[in-house]
């Protein structure tokens, strides 16, 4: 997600001034997409430069101080084209414990079984404060949080089941081969100077 499209899609509600924009972010978003005031001003420039935000004239503010923005027909379109456009992952294979395992087994600091345990025991405690505010959450007021937490928590249980997968796979993989580079010569193949051809 991005600040500029969070923004168009407050404004779509209605107008509001940076100050006021900020804190229905924080409200809506919670504290994981917490920004600062300034990001939210700098990007309320860019989007008014952009023609997707307008300043509301003077005459029609009820706080003469505030800068108040609206969402124009052009943002309106940029954002149902960013809520339509699916998300996608592009490193779900560049995977940091993977490469963790896969290199404990060239090195011999420690065992793959050993990375096994400790990222084990660091899910298990993340598991255990994010099941925490699970349960403190207050249903009707905060599902929009819920949902996330339970995001969250249903990623880390994936993330268990896999380690518990590598664990039972850990003789099998002791058994395929290490990784193997065959170095070859460097710089230009030798010319054939026609020597070896015409007799």
């Amino acid at each position: 997600m991005t600040v500029k499209h969070a923004l168009l899609a407050l404004l779509d509600k209605d107008e509001s001034y940076g100050y006021q924009l900020h804190g229905l972010m924080e409200s809506a978003l919670g504290d994981p997409w917490s920004i600062n005031i300034g990001q939210v001003y700098s990007t309320l420039s860019r989007l008014e430069r952009d023609g997707f935000v307008e300043k509301l004239p003077e005459a029609e503010l009820a706080h003469d101080d505030r800068t108040v923005y609206s969402i124009t027909r052009r943002g309106k379109s940029e954002l149902r084209r960013w809520f339509r456009e699916p998300l996608s992952r592009d490193d779900r294979l560049r995977d940091d414990v993977y490469a963790k395992l896969a290199l404990s087994r060239i090195s011999r600091s420690v065992s793959p079984g050993e990375v096994i345990q400790a990222q084990r025991r660091q899910l298990l405690k993340e598991l255990h404060q994010l099941t925490q505010l699970r349960s403190s959450a207050d249903g009707p007021n905060e599902l929009p949080y819920i949902l996330l937490l339970e995001s969250a928590i249903m990623h880390l249980e994936a993330d268990l089941k896999w380690l518990d997968l590598c664990e039972q796979k850990l003789e099998e993989l002791d058994a395929t081969p290490s990784p193997y580079f065959e170095s070859r010569p460097r710089g230009r193949p030798p010319k054939d100077d026609g020597s070896a051809s015409g007799a």
